[in-house]
């Protein structure tokens, strides 16, 4: 494997935009279930409203947030220390993404947060856990079992 896929995805160190870009459209579609309805508990109320009409520019800039920041952080480092240290970052950030466990034991991703600097916040992630957080192990042989297909 050559180094460029190794960090070809991210390799784009240029500053974000500071004006919010416009979204593409997408068509109307609605999400169906199993039975061809809209299931209203996974998906919530229909609205054609919501699926045509533009959202505010805030809330595009909010879910680029941490992409953007990530972007700022890279090409501050480049200007500041060279080409070689935003490329380190970005090789530690892909090496603590391939850590894992046991498919029965949830990771915790502590490298990760400690690299992203989310380990010093606490934020509503961290006080409403999710489900891969919880306090109940799944059985260990029947998870491993679907994990190789066994089942």
């Amino acid at each position: 494997m050559s180094f460029h896929a190794l960090v070809s995805p991210e390799l784009k160190m240029s500053l974000p935009p500071l004006r919010p870009t416009n979204s593409v459209k997408k068509p109307a579609s609605m999400e169906h279930g199993a039975y061809g309805v809209h299931e209203v508990m996974l998906h919530g109320f229909p609205s054609v409203r919501n699926s045509l009409a533009s959202s505010h520019p805030l809330e595009e800039s909010e879910k680029h947030f941490e992409e953007n920041a990530r972007k700022m952080q890279l090409a501050a480092v480049r200007s500041i220390q060279g080409l070689h240290a935003p490329m380190k970052i970005m090789l530690e950030r892909k090496a603590a993404l391939q850590i894992g466990r046991l498919p029965f034991l949830p990771s915790s991703n502590t490298m990760l947060e400690a690299l992203d600097g989310r380990d010093e916040t606490i934020t509503f992630e961290d006080i409403y856990n999710d489900f891969s957080e919880s306090e109940v192990l799944r059985p260990p042989h029947l998870v491993m079992e679907k994990h190789l297909n066994m089942l």
